[in-house]
This record gives structure tokens, C-alpha cells and sequence, in this order.
């Protein structure tokens, strides 16, 4: 087993049943050359578990994550307690997420937004953070709660580059996505990864519930307690008081998917907002559209050329 990043091979145990996927997972790192991935196939999961703790990560790929899925989250991090466990899914409901990571996956990857370097770069943070937490247990300075790879990012960049990746969809909805940016916006001290993926979640979750010819704006804003707010609007059906209520309420518990079944939700996209020490809030009609609020906290918003700071910490 490896302890970091800083290995020269890092052993990738590949868990995948759809064979187009397999063989493009394993050319994307088998092509990597610093550091390298050897990837090794399991033909099924049984035998794959009973190798699993030879390797610095396993990807588990799943088509979904269901009642019969699930177990095999908890099984192989049972198996292989010291590898990360990146779960690979064709698509999934919040809530079933969010139980996957409750039972021991470091990280999940929805498969039609991947790409080699993020794949890569996913990875390498799984070694990390499952580094971190081992060595936090030995210390005693911590439950092992994950850690965030974190840098300085430009907001309006990761707006945009969501965005765009969601145009496609949105043109198939026949909806409009608007940004709005203000220039000289601060940046966010954050995950890159999970940053994206809080607003594909929210961007795509807009998208879907917004009849065509409708729109969704994308905004972000500096309060005057300097905390940073992102915000999606949408024109769709709305929600109602009592299902706005569920948003950010108090407890710690993740909000449900409190509009109509299907749709990513908002269960996981909490979660990751609370990894970052922040909050979201709701605003809505029925029949008037949405605004979901992502907040950030003051200590996370970075100005000029000032360094990022470690506030993994502080939440």
C-alpha cells in the first residue's frame, strides 16, 4: 500500500461490469506516466474483494446504486480498509449517494461527466484524504473526516466550465442558461471537484424542472458579511413553503428531494456545502421558479494575490 500522491505506480483495482466502460477507464490511467496507475481487472466482485487489500484504490462501478448495490459498498470497505473506494455510476438518487458515502466510499463519479484528468486527479485525492484520515486517527486528532484537496479557484471559471458542460442538456430542454459574474469577484477557497459537482447538481436540477423557452441564471455575489453566495434561479414549477422549509434546516441532516422524483435533488449537494463549512437556503412559488443559494463562508473567500488557506479545520 501507498501512503500519497507522491508514488511513483499507483495500484488501481478496476471493478467495472460494463466492458465499453472498463477498457476506456483502464486506457485513461494506464496511460498516465507521473505517477503511473497499474490497473489490474477483477472478472467479478467476489473475486476482486478477496484481492482488494493489495491495491492503493479500488473504482467499484455500478449502474446505479440501489438496495441490491449497496451492500457491496460496505462489504469492500470491510475488505479493504486502507484503499479509498471510488464508486463509478452510470446515474443514482441523491439519497442513495449519500448512503454510499455513509457506508464507506470516499468518493462517487457519475461516468458521462468524467474525463482522464479528472479521473486521475480524483483518484489521487481518494489516496490522499484516506491518508489523512488514517493518520488523524493514529494521532487521535479526529473522527477521520475527510479532508478537502483545497486552492484558490476563480468562481466565474467554475461557473463557466459547468455550464458548458450542461449546454448540451440544455438545449435539449430547449432552456436558456444565463451567467452572471460580477469581474473582480473574490476567489473561493475550495475543492475543484466538488466544487464543479455542487453546481452540476444545481445547474442540471433547474434544468430539468424549467418548461422549454424557460431560463436558469447562474449568479454569484459578495455579501456584506463577506460571505460568498451562488445562486441558481430558475422559471420552472416552484416549490412550496413546507418544501422549502426542508432546505438548510437545522439538525445537520440532509435535505430530501423535495420536488418531484427524478432529478439529482439536493440531498448530496448539501453534503458537499457542508464539507466547505457552508449552507444553502430556498426561495420559491409554486408556478414562480426556484432559487437555490449555496453560501460560503468569509474565512473561504480569497483576495488579490493573498494564499489559500488551510481551513479544513475551522468547520
Amino acid at each position: 500500500m501507498q501512503n500519497s500522491i507522491d508514488a511513483a505506480v499507483i495500484r488501481v483495482l478496476l471493478l467495472e461490469p460494463n466492458p465499453i466502460d472498463a477498457n476506456m477507464f483502464e486506457e485513461w490511467l494506464s496511460s498516465a506516466k507521473s505517477p503511473a496507475f497499474d490497473v489490474q481487472r477483477a472478472p467479478n466482485f467476489e473475486q476482486g474483494l478477496a484481492h482488494a487489500h493489495h491495491f492503493d484504490a479500488v473504482l467499484l462501478g455500478m449502474p446505479m446504486i440501489d438496495v441490491e448495490n449497496l451492500p457491496r459498498v460496505s462489504r469492500m470497505r470491510d475488505a479493504a480498509p486502507a484503499a479509498p473506494l471510488v464508486v463509478l455510476l452510470g446515474h443514482a438518487k441523491e439519497v442513495a449517494m449519500l448512503e454510499a458515502l455513509r457506508l464507506g466510499a470516499q468518493d462517487l463519479l457519475i461516468k458521462g461527466e468524467l474525463d482522464e484528468k479528472s479521473l486521475r486527479r480524483r483518484i489521487r485525492f481518494a489516496i490522499t484524504r484516506k491518508h489523512d484520515e488514517r493518520l488523524r486517527r493514529m494521532l487521535g486528532t479526529g473522527d477521520g473526516e475527510d479532508g478537502l484537496p483545497e486552492e484558490a479557484l476563480d468562481i466565474g471559471d467554475a461557473i463557466g466550465s459547468a455550464c458548458l458542460l450542461l449546454q448540451g442538456y440544455a438545449a435539449t430542454q430547449r432552456v436558456r442558461i444565463r451567467v452572471d459574474v460580477p469581474s473582480g469577484l473574490p476567489r473561493l477557497n475550495s475543492d475543484r471537484d466538488r466544487l464543479r459537482q455542487i453546481l452540476i447538481n444545481l445547474v442540471s436540477n433547474a434544468i430539468q424542472f424549467t418548461p422549454p423557452a424557460g431560463n436558469v441564471t447562474v449568479s454569484a455575489t459578495l455579501t456584506e458579511e463577506g460571505e460568498m453566495e451562488l445562486c441558481i434561479a430558475d422559471t420552472g414549477i416552484g416549490m412550496s413553503k413546507s418544501q422549502l422549509a426542508l432546505i438548510g434546516r437545522d439538525g445537520g441532516g440532509p435535505v430530501l428531494d423535495v420536488r418531484e422524483s427524478g432529478g439529482r435533488g439536493l440531498p448530496l449537494t448539501e453534503y458537499l456545502v457542508r464539507q466547505h463549512g457552508g449552507r444553502m437556503k430556498g426561495e420559491a412559488a409554486p408556478g414562480e421558479g426556484t432559487k437555490i443559494t449555496a453560501i460560503f463562508p468569509a474565512e473561504r473567500i480569497v483576495q488579490g494575490d493573498q494564499p489559500a488557506v488551510d481551513v479544513r479545520k475551522t468547520g
